[in-house]
């Protein structure tokens, strides 16, 4: 009889265990663009996991707080956000990028294609949109203009906040930076015909990617659990965009057809030379470095603070690829 009971103690134990809540933080809108994490859930794979993952979206500038406080576990968000926070103030938040969703920074520099502007240098002496001085949006402007030897003087910035296809079409601006994910798709599904210069080339940070905290890594199985089945997230959706597409229905209100060249546009991120080495989600240790350096060089940062203070690889599953799950 005792034996019973220890036994039955022993399970409920393990059933409260593997039910735990994961909260989590993507910026800023329910959208397609976060199928992985969608995925994970409506196929079970956190829950195969004992995970019950609970999404919270909202501006990453409102997600970081509740990160730090404690009252989110994982955020979605840039990899230059984790720089710039750390460095400024790494008690107050200490975080950690443990995963990348992006193997590049997914900005780019779009314009109408009779305006001519096909490389950097062309667009000396022209109005470029941005939607704010700030972020890794400018890091990659100044990156790309420092490349072509221009400088913010040689170019006119307008911030005109998240307006950047209407501010192209229109001709306000003769060029925005955007994301080559969304504006971009957005406008050529339409037929309008542009001249896309991808900021990845100029800023070899890494993209977005799961951010966390010193705290929640002091619990290595929960990280090691939440992580395995985001990329196993990401290698479905790699393996089967519409498959993802099926499972944003779940979480994105009224997701029009439409947005599937914007998930195709994104799946394209997700692999790099280094993720076929090492495995879905790991990010490389020499983009950390090229990204330090370049937000040292434009004064954004300061820090004495080596790259590895920033992120980790350490809880990631190697070997993740599309092919090696392609079917399940």
């Amino acid at each position: 009889m005792r034996k019973l009971l220890l036994l039955f103690t022993a399970l409920v134990s393990l059933a409260f265990a593997q039910n735990q809540k994961v909260r989590v933080g993507l910026g800023y809108i329910p959208d397609v663009q976060f199928a992985p994490f969608y995925l994970a859930v409506t196929e079970g794979l956190y829950a195969a996991r004992g995970l019950e993952v609970e999404f919270q979206h909202g501006f990453v500038s409102e997600l970081y707080p509740l990160l730090a406080q404690g009252r989110l576990d994982f955020v979605v968000g840039d990899a230059e956000d984790v720089i710039a926070l750390r460095a400024q103030n790494p008690q107050a938040t200490p975080f950690k990028y443990v995963m990348a969703m992006y193997q590049s920074v997914p900005n780019a520099i779009f314009s109408l294609a009779e305006k001519n502007i096909r490389s950097v240098r062309d667009l000396k002496g022209k109005t470029i949109g941005m939607p704010g001085m700030f972020g890794v949006s400018l890091t990659s402007l100044q990156a790309m203009l420092r490349a072509a030897g221009l400088k913010e003087s040689d170019v006119r910035i307008l911030q005109i906040g998240f307006t950047q296809a209407e501010a192209v079409v229109s001709g306000r601006v003769d060029a925005a930076m955007g994301f080559i994910n969304n504006e971009p798709v957005f406008l050529q599904a339409r037929g309008v015909r542009l001249n896309i210069i991808p900021a990845g080339p100029y800023n070899k940070s890494p993209g977005n990617g799961v951010i966390t905290t010193d705290k929640v890594l002091e619990n290595p199985e929960l990280v090691r659990r939440f992580l395995a089945a985001s990329q196993e997230g990401l290698a479905r959706v790699l393996a089967d965009p519409r498959q993802g597409f099926e499972a944003a229905r779940r979480y994105v209100p009224n997701l029009g057809e439409d947005r599937m060249a914007v998930l195709r546009a994104s799946v394209r991120l997700y692999q790099s030379a280094y993720t076929r080495r090492m495995g879905l989600g790991f990010s490389d240790p020499q983009a950390w470095v090229s990204s330090l350096t370049l937000l040292h060089q434009t004064g954004r940062v300061k820090t004495d603070l080596p790259p590895t203070a920033f992120y980790t690889n350490e809880f990631l599953q190697p070997g993740v690829q599309a092919q090696t799950l392609a079917g399940r």
